[in-house]
């Protein structure tokens, strides 16, 4: 079973990702060096403000920010905002497929998706 991540984890992480120090974060986001550090390393709460500040530098969810989802940038959404069919909604309910298999596929660099009316037929074809 996959440990979940903490806030301060998941912060160091992003700063990382960027190669950013601390002193860079700080004078990027207009937060103290010393709160940053503390958001990392303490479980000091962060403030509303400094949330929201940080998910917009990184460009990603306060949900993400806060561990609450591992998708970096959707909330979610509801299935009208998906366009999924009826169809697709029933196949990815019925676990007949792997959905984190599928979302690898997909988001291939050498995936483009073909034009299957019958998401069935794509999906046991293949």
């Amino acid at each position: 079973m996959k440990q979940s991540i903490t806030i301060q984890e998941r912060l160091k992480d992003l700063r990382t990702e960027r190669h950013l120090k601390l002193e860079e974060l700080a004078e990027l986001t207009k937060i103290s060096k010393s709160a940053l550090g503390s958001y990392e390393n303490d479980d000091k709460k962060i403030s509303h403000k400094s949330i929201l500040k940080l998910a917009k530098f990184y460009g990603v969810s306060t949900d993400y920010l806060l561990c609450m989802t591992e998708n970096r940038n959707r909330t979610n959404a509801g299935l009208t905002k998906l366009h999924l069919s009826d169809d697709m909604v029933e196949l990815l309910k019925s676990r007949c497929i792997n959905n984190r298999l599928l979302c690898e596929i997909a988001t291939h660099e050498n995936f483009t998706a073909p034009p299957f009316k019958d998401v069935h037929a794509f999906i046991f074809k293949y």
